[in-house]
């Protein structure tokens, strides 16, 4: 996957998150990750300051406010982070499903007589396995109780 510049920060080359990175605006209008302007921070007598590395504007908050309670969240980066971690779950579980079905496919059946068929586990991976193709083949509405 190639990450766009403007949904990564900068100064450590992170992509942003909903989680970690927080996309987040100094005063400037230049967007950072909240690591990375938690590092950049200092502060002095009472108040924190941000040097803008691309520009040297410099940001100043209360020293009392963390970054995160001072600084507003870049909401175009935001929206952007939502759209592109919403795809890359469906993609993650459309190759779980996929995996799973050639994994169903493969399976060999053993004779249900065979004493290693009711030690192998066999039984158990082959209803999990079917568990999760019906739940992606059928809909809610016609699965049996």
């Amino acid at each position: 996957m190639v990450i766009n510049e403007e949904y990564e920060c900068p100064v450590c080359f992170q992509a942003y998150s909903r989680q970690d990175r927080i996309p987040r605006v100094l005063h400037c209008q230049h967007t950072f990750c909240t690591p990375c302007l938690d590092v950049m921070s200092s502060p002095h007598s009472g108040i924190r300051t941000v040097s803008c590395p691309l520009c040297r504007w410099i940001t100043c908050t209360r020293v009392s406010l963390t970054i995160s309670g001072s600084l507003w969240v870049n909401t175009q980066v935001w929206d952007q982070i939502s759209m592109r971690e919403d795809d890359e779950d469906k993609d993650a579980v459309d190759e779980y499903i996929e995996e799973c079905m050639e994994n169903c496919t493969e399976m060999q059946l053993p004779n249900a007589n065979s004493p290693a068929s009711r030690h192998s586990g066999f039984k158990s991976k082959l209803q999990k396995c079917l568990k999760i193709i019906s739940c992606v083949a059928v809909p809610r509405d016609q699965v049996e109780s």
